[in-house]
């Protein structure tokens, strides 16, 4: 089950919230209210403090959407897959389903996120200046410079080097550059990735003991980074391994499928029953009609199953659950994931020609580690 919703569409792009953005929403706004509005700020009415400070949140994080989009933006400018950009504890991600394909691009999707965030801190300590002089000008001036300092710390603290940092993602370019060699890049980078947040756990912890309990905040930043640079290093790993791999070379054959004038009773007696599947193909002659779950199943009262048939409850075939025999296993994996069922149908001319699971894809991993290659 997913842990992001979407909330709107931008150039092309889902924009998603996760779940513990409201988390760090809410610390953001507290911050304000107290930190910035509370300090400078005294004597506003609670009501003015607090809506200025909500206010001040969503701007900093559509800040943080602005970043990301600098990377979508030239990312696919470049030719790359963004399905979506999801704001979660951490800040920002753009889910990228392909690897840059040269030093260069990777350089410019890189520094493009900094790039918007000075240009924002520009903007937003300008208008400081500007806005002191109006009758909100106390107020405006001193959220937009807090607007301005931020999205300004937030372009050095990305620029770090420490994959997957835009820091770390510049260095890996510079790397890759140099030695024309992605995974030696990528090994480098998320080392100095991991090194950097094991650096960033042990300084928040330390300064958490004496007694800077926000130091915490930092602690668990670094926690985040090193697992990011290891899922980054084998993820490329698992890429340089699927890739190439045609869906035919693993899937498999022999399908069981449910004829589609089948009752549900007969489905789950001559096929739930007997099978340890999530999901069968329903066939009407050649013509595959989709693929019923076990939860299609369940949809229906239990006192009709001895009267509806399976052509009745399967859902309409989606282009989402189907790949031909030459797709890439990994464009099936990237897939798989996202998908309840685990399990996609391969189709040729609307006919069915097999199945791959992730178990399929499971076994294909685990036979070439096994071998080395």
């Amino acid at each position: 089950m997913t842990r992001a919703f979407r909330i709107g569409r931008v150039f092309g792009l889902d924009i998603e919230l996760d779940y513990t953005w409201f988390i760090v929403f809410f610390i953001v706004a507290a911050a304000v209210f107290t930190g910035v509005l509370g300090r400078y700020l005294p004597g506003l009415p609670i009501a003015v403090r607090s809506l200025a400070a909500i206010a001040t949140a969503i701007l900093f994080f559509l800040s943080v959407l602005l970043h990301e989009l600098s990377h979508s933006l030239v990312a696919i400018h470049a030719g790359l897959k963004i399905s979506s950009i999801t704001l979660f504890l951490f800040g920002g991600v753009s889910k990228m389903t392909d690897e840059p394909r040269s030093a260069a691009v990777e350089f410019r999707m890189a520094i493009a996120g900094p790039g918007m965030s000075v240009a924002l801190a520009v903007i937003f300590l300008a208008l400081s200046r500007l806005t002191r002089s109006g009758p909100a000008g106390e107020v405006l001036g001193t959220l937009f410079s807090w607007l301005g300092w931020m999205n300004g710390a937030l372009a050095i603290f990305n620029l770090l080097p420490g994959f997957p940092l835009d820091g770390g993602r510049v260095l890996r370019a510079a790397i890759w550059g140099a030695s024309q060699d992605l995974t030696h890049a990528t090994r480098i980078a998320s080392s100095i990735g991991q090194a950097l947040g094991f650096m960033m756990m042990a300084f928040g912890v330390l300064r958490a003991l004496s007694g800077e309990i926000g130091a915490l905040w930092l602690a668990f930043i670094g926690w985040f980074l090193v697992q990011a640079a290891q899922s980054s290093y084998q993820q490329l790993l698992l890429r340089q391994a699927l890739v190439g791999v045609p869906v035919s070379a693993i899937m498999t054959r022999e399908v069981e499928w449910v004829p589609a004038e089948a009752t549900l009773d007969q489905v789950v007696l001559d096929h739930v029953m007997r099978h340890n599947h999530p999901a069968f193909p329903v066939l009407e002659g050649d013509r595959l009609l989709g693929l019923l779950s076990l939860g299609d199943i369940r949809h229906v009262p239990r006192e009709r199953w001895p009267w509806v048939t399976a052509r009745e409850a399967v859902p309409p075939l989606r282009k989402e659950q189907t790949v031909s025999p030459d797709t890439d296993v990994w464009d099936c994996l990237l897939r798989i994931t996202t998908d309840s069922g685990g399990r996609l149908l391969v189709t040729e001319a609307g006919a069915l020609r097999g199945i791959i699971s992730r178990t399929d894809i499971m076994h294909l991993i685990r036979r070439r580690m096994e071998l080395g290659v």
